[in-house]
């Protein structure tokens, strides 16, 4: 067994229905070998995949058909599902520049659209780290 079969997997559920932006974000974390990333293309295929399966982050496009981002942060945060206290990293091509908002007492990290290569892994890392919201 070599190393690299001892790290922690990271489970990560991507939300985008763009595929090119779903690739760039495969792209950008295909390095990371302790990431294992679940894609959707939808809100309402992020909510079941939230719903049945624990995972470490989740990252979430706000325009997403079916059920909007905000919607299915909302809905997680206000019960008790295996996802209530996961952390959230939102991207949206309406916000412009990196913040953290609170919803629920939870802190999401929004990152701008078009993507930055440098500050999404980081910042990806930085919550799987569990150094919070960057």
């Amino acid at each position: 067994m070599d190393a690299g079969s001892f790290l922690k997997r990271h489970q990560v559920l991507l939300a985008e229905d763009d595929e090119i932006s779903q690739e760039i974000v495969r792209a950008l974390l295909a390095d990371a070998e302790d990431i294992e990333l679940t894609v959707v293309g939808d809100g309402k295929a992020a909510l079941e995949a939230a719903m049945t399966t624990r995972f470490d982050l989740l990252i979430l496009d706000q325009n997403l058909p079916f059920i909007t981002g905000d919607r299915v942060v909302r809905h997680l945060r206000a019960g008790s599902t295996r996802n209530s206290d996961t952390p959230i990293l939102r991207f949206s091509a309406a916000i412009t520049a990196p913040s953290v908002r609170h919803t629920n007492g939870f802190a999401e990290t929004l990152l701008p659209k078009p993507l930055a290569g440098e500050i999404f892994v980081s910042t990806v890392k930085a919550i799987l780290d569990g150094e919070g919201p960057v």
